[in-house]
């Protein structure tokens, strides 16, 4: 049909193509649920009154609350096509629960959930590669979180954003936003969870500033976060898994950001990530990638495909959905040495590059 009507093949499809490795398990199946998930956003939105949508009996605070820890559990351990089946529902419940709330204090519960469902929905569809959706639910999670007064939710909401930003080019932006609500939370800092998401702030202006080159910026927002670490100790606070375990693997990969191989491998020998629990095994593996990386720059393929082999095991669809990794595997296969061929051709089949 393509052919008859000169065009793309890839212009008759409804949405963006998808190669996904063929395997009996379910893993990589994420992509499969974002049409539904868009189109959940769609209809959950400002219109929505206007759309007349059927109740949903059953709605309550306590149930979505439920579901949305599950889905930040499978958000840390990037088991995404766990997670996917879960989003419609929850951007649907958060919406009547706004909708349906009877006092101030029931909004601002709703809305705190809403701020968060839209949060995590942003992070997994960032990850699956979306190039919109991750902006949109990032700033709806932000317009909620204004919406309680709640400054931690906020701050929160502005984590978020800046990841989308960086991710959209918005370089200068996605400095900015995490540094300007780190120093508006400054004042506060009077709990463990004010310092977590101050320090994970801090940690997001010192990747905005390495992205920039700023190396002196680096320095200090990185010294910043590691003191407010020191302060609390490794936590989990508001979902942000931050501490000095984070601190430490985001100064190994901030030294590969700032073109320092051989610096991060020197600095990744410091960084106790065996000793990071499960339920955290999204930050285990984004640093054995990031060691991976640093050893695939300096040409040691056998030393990054035993990385990239470990963090399989941690969290297999981390792989399949990060691009460095496909990058990474391309590279290899290019320079396909006899040592580690069928290795490296087997895991490249698993993540779909082969």
């Amino acid at each position: 049909m393509a052919e008859a009507l000169k065009i793309s093949p890839a212009a008759l499809l409804p949405g963006p193509f998808r190669a996904v490795p063929g395997r009996a398990d379910s893993l990589g199946r994420a992509p499969d649920f974002v049409p539904e998930i868009e189109a959940a956003m769609m209809r959950y939105d400002g219109i929505a009154a206007l759309l007349n949508l059927p109740e949903r009996p059953g709605v309550s605070p306590e149930h979505l609350r439920i579901r949305l820890n599950r889905a930040f559990v499978c958000s840390q351990t990037e088991r995404w096509s766990e997670m996917a089946p879960l989003v419609p529902d929850m951007i649907a419940d958060a919406w009547h629960l706004v909708r349906d709330a009877q006092t101030e204090d029931a909004k601002a519960e709703a809305y705190g959930l809403q701020a968060l469902v839209y949060r995590v929905t942003s992070g997994m569809l960032d990850r699956l590669g979306e190039p919109h959706l991750p902006w949109v639910a990032a700033e709806r999670s932000m317009a909620a979180a204004e919406r309680t007064g709640d400054p931690l939710l906020i701050a929160g909401g502005a984590w978020r954003l800046s990841v989308v930003l960086r991710h959209a080019g918005k370089l200068t932006e996605s400095t900015d936003v995490p540094v300007i609500a780190a120093d508006a939370l400054r004042a506060r800092l009077a709990s463990p969870e004010s310092y977590s998401v101050y320090g994970s702030l801090m940690l997001k202006g010192a990747v905005g500033a390495a992205t920039h080159g700023d190396h002196k910026s680096v320095r200090e927002y990185l010294a910043e976060a590691a003191r407010a670490a020191e302060i609390i100790g490794d936590r989990n606070d508001y979902w942000f898994a931050f501490g000095p375990t984070n601190v430490a693997i985001h100064r190994t990969w901030l030294s590969l950001e700032l073109s320092d191989p051989k610096r991060a491998i020197d600095q990744a020998a410091y960084v106790p990530h065996d000793r990071l629990p499960a339920e955290l095994a999204e930050r285990r593996t984004s640093h054995l990638i990031t060691v991976a990386w640093a050893q695939y720059l300096r040409k040691r393929d056998r030393e990054a495909l035993d990385a990239l082999s470990e963090a399989r095991v941690a969290a297999p669809e981390q792989l399949i959905f990060t691009h460095r990794v496909h990058a990474m595997l391309r590279g290899m296969l290019r320079r396909e040495r006899r040592s580690v061929k069928g290795d490296l051709r087997e895991l490249a089949d698993f993540v779909g590059v082969l």
